[in-house]
């Protein structure tokens, strides 16, 4: 294995070139009333400057037009709804790159697709002065950092990448994604903007329970980043490896072949129904594809020429 090839590896000085790709772009702006890009692709993206932050109880003065009728109506007292501006948007990404991720059939490996997507957005948040935040998952650690300037936290992030990706880290799946976004829990504000990338391999109800909180005082987005052989195995016998012991296995049953397509299915409708439950965005992409043009037709509001 080459362990300095762009398709198994996101070095430092790869992550870094992106910067001139996003140049002059910078994320959307964000409200709660979505809309449905490309495809089956929902984009998190809304169009106003302001992000619901939370309610509270109705003071004088306060404008009449901001009431949330559904809480007031609850308690039988007015409550006001309070937005964040964009400008001081938070922008969070967690980033799964634990040993599950370090495959490919084609392209990079699902753990450089990550790392190049998450080095985008940040590198978009930052033309937008965004506060930038992250948690990086490995197989044995969980690498947080609150939000602060987004120019002040890429070095962090774009290093810590770089170290997560090293695909000759061959240690078993120690961590899950559940507990990544637990650690994340107190670091997502209200009115943030969630980008959670991962092959969503070991998704939970728990996982979900975690995510439904957010998507009702932030804006989320679910990046499932995956493999076409994930999705279908070709006919024969085959070697497959975990890095430590090589062994052969027959897909020339049709039934194993059918249930082998089921469990991707199952999870690609699981995160689709997520996104349309609660209102989030959902971005399938490929280890073969093109990361800069998926991502910029996901995410990427109008030039800035400031």
């Amino acid at each position: 294995m080459r362990t300095d090839s762009a398709f198994v590896y996101a070095k430092l000085d790869h992550l870094l070139r992106l910067k001139k790709q996003a140049l002059g772009f910078r994320l959307k702006e964000t409200n709660r009333q979505a809309y449905t890009g490309r495809g089956y692709t929902k984009s998190p993206f809304k169009s106003k400057g302001l992000d619901f932050q939370e309610v509270r109880a109705y003071q004088p003065g306060d404008d009449i037009r901001q009431i949330d009728w559904r809480v007031t109506a609850k308690y039988g007292k007015p409550f006001t709804k309070l937005y964040t501006d964009e400008k001081e948007r938070q922008v969070f990404l967690i980033c799964d790159m634990r040993s599950r991720m370090k495959f490919a059939s084609r392209g990079r490996f699902k753990s450089v697709v990550a790392a190049y997507t998450a080095a985008l957005l940040s590198y978009l948040a930052e033309n937008k002065s965004d506060r930038l935040g992250f948690t990086v998952l490995t197989a044995e650690q969980i690498e947080t950092t609150k939000a602060y300037g987004a120019n002040e936290v890429l070095n962090g992030l774009l290093h810590t990448l770089e170290t997560a990706s090293d695909p000759l880290e061959t240690a078993s799946d120690q961590l899950s994604l559940h507990q990544a976004l637990q650690k994340s829990t107190p670091l997502v504000r209200a009115g943030s903007l969630v980008f959670i990338l991962s092959d969503f391999s070991d998704w939970t109800p728990a996982c979900e329970s975690i995510l439904r909180r957010w998507a009702q005082k932030s804006t989320c987005g679910l990046i499932h980043i995956y493999d076409e052989l994930e999705k279908h195995l070709p006919s024969g016998i085959f070697p497959i490896s975990d890095g430590r012991e090589i062994t052969l296995i027959d897909t020339k049953s049709h039934r194993f072949q059918t249930d082998y397509a089921d469990v991707f299915l199952k999870r690609e409708e699981a995160l689709k129904s997520l996104a349309r439950n609660y209102d989030i965005g959902y971005l399938p992409v490929r280890t073969d594809e093109d990361i800069i043009s998926k991502v910029f037709a996901y995410c990427v509001g109008e030039k800035n020429n400031d």
